[in-house]
């Protein structure tokens, strides 16, 4: 069996922090790095000090919906951060732009590897989804083909 990494880094054995109970993001990080062999801290808005949990973290994955909620001072140095929020935010100038649930800049000179909002965990997302329709199309042509073959 093939070893499961996250930026390289093994999920057996890992300390991670997810950032969000949502039953679409949060709850299924948990349960599938959980399966991996990862040691798993699930933080929401009931909790009180999530800085300690993110703190000791080596991956910390995010998915709240609050634009820089994270910041570097926050997180372990070298730690993985997987930035799954997706916000609006009005600059000075009056337009908006993406933005995720990591204030970016001061993670990323604490963090060993981040990923960047937007252009990091949606293209993936898209990706992974598109995989998923064609293998749902192909499974339903050999299920018509396998049916129309039993009528002959």
């Amino acid at each position: 069996m093939r070893e499961q990494t996250v930026a390289g880094v093994s999920l057996e054995g890992l300390e991670a922090t997810v950032i969000g109970h949502s039953e679409i993001v949060g709850k299924p990080i948990a349960f599938l790095l959980m399966a991996e062999g990862a040691t798993v801290t699930v933080c929401h808005h009931l909790t009180r000090e999530v800085a300690l949990h993110t703190r000791r973290a080596d991956a910390v994955f995010v998915a709240v919906g609050k634009a820089g909620l994270i910041k570097g001072e926050m997180l372990k140095p070298g730690a993985v951060v997987i930035d799954i929020g997706i916000n609006q935010v009005e600059t000075e100038s009056g337009a908006t732009r993406v933005v995720g649930d990591c204030d970016y800049d001061s993670c990323r000179s604490v963090v060993g590897w981040i990923t960047p909002v937007p252009g990091g965990v949606g293209p993936v997302t898209v990706a992974v989804l598109m995989r998923n329709t064609l293998v749902a199309a192909n499974r339903l042509k050999e299920r018509y083909i396998e049916q129309f073959s039993n009528h002959l």
